[in-house]
């Protein structure tokens, strides 16, 4: 999990869809999505998730 940059929880989520790339908190009392620059999204490791549906 990465670091919320506005609560500072380590409850952060990658989340990657055809218009943002980002994080989003799932911190109980946060819940807020930080898009990432093109630049900050080439640092971060990549992230694959599959569904089970």
């Amino acid at each position: 999990m990465w670091k919320c940059p506005y609560c500072g929880s380590e409850q952060g989520m990658p989340y990657q869809d055809s218009n943002l790339t980002g994080m989003l908190c799932l911190a109980e009392t946060c819940g807020r999505f930080h898009a990432m620059t093109e630049e900050e999204s080439r640092r971060v490791e990549r992230h694959v998730f599959e569904s089970d549906m």
